[in-house]
């Protein structure tokens, strides 16, 4: 297995799961870290999106200083041992983009309210370096040459694809997620897309990421990648008793 194969499984780790421990370096104990969790996304790029109260004591740290870790793991599984892991080292900075935030609320619905408030900020957190444990055995350090990916222009604004998914492939989508996740939903909404894949959100607005079976480079590797699934989706349905 490649840098770049075990880059990508980590990234399906991060895109899975939705919150992580975000580790900052303690202000009012100074030499001691601090841990908080927090939602997040990866940009497509790969660097990670949170969204935090100006007054949190996280905040206040990251002000006094900048450098951080964010650490993901697999919440389904028992043995802590031996699931997947991902820790991102990199620096954090407030982050104003109409884009990102707009990315943020598809991806968690619930946080739209914390724009009643004044104190709610974006910061991107650039990743330097990434730590990735597969299990036992299996312990990777990732060069940030091998995490990052090139801009590419539909990256910055997928609205158009996702839009398109939610009017006109209602059926494609609801049987992707019951073939994958055994979920059955008659209202599925799109809400994200990324190189590695892409989140739907079904009727308890839980995001539920499904990845590519390669990464998509352009539009047309995506909805080459999402014509695959539906077909995948379909005949696995179609061999299942109901």
């Amino acid at each position: 297995m490649t840098i770049l194969n075990i880059a990508i499984e980590a990234k399906h780790l991060c895109r899975k799961e939705h919150s992580g421990v975000l580790s900052t370096h303690s202000t009012s104990m100074p030499g001691y870290p601090f841990g908080s969790v927090v939602p997040f996304f990866l940009t497509a790029q790969g660097d990670a999106i949170i969204y935090i109260s100006n007054i949190a004591l996280h905040t206040r740290n990251i002000k006094a200083n900048d450098k951080v870790s964010l650490t993901i793991f697999d919440a389904e599984q028992d043995d802590s041992q031996s699931n997947g892991r991902v820790t991102i080292m990199g620096n954090a900075e407030l982050f104003d983009n109409e884009t990102i935030a707009a990315q943020y609320y598809r991806l968690f619905p619930q946080a739209r309210k914390y724009q009643q408030t004044h104190d709610f900020y974006f910061y991107k957190i650039k990743t330097e370096r990434v730590r990735f444990i597969g299990g036992f055995g299996k312990i990777h350090w990732i060069n940030k040459e091998y995490w990052q990916v090139e801009a590419q222009d539909w990256h910055s604004d997928p609205s158009n694809m996702i839009d398109h998914m939610n009017k006109e492939h209602q059926d494609a989508m609801q049987a992707i997620l019951q073939a994958n996740f055994d979920v059955k939903a008659e209202n599925i909404t799109m809400s994200s897309v990324f190189p590695e894949g892409a989140h739907y959100l079904a009727a308890d607005n839980s995001p539920v990421y499904v990845p590519f079976a390669t990464p998509c480079e352009t539009p047309t590797d995506v909805r080459k990648a999402l014509v695959r699934l539906s077909q995948e989706a379909r005949l696995f349905l179609s061999n299942t008793p109901p």
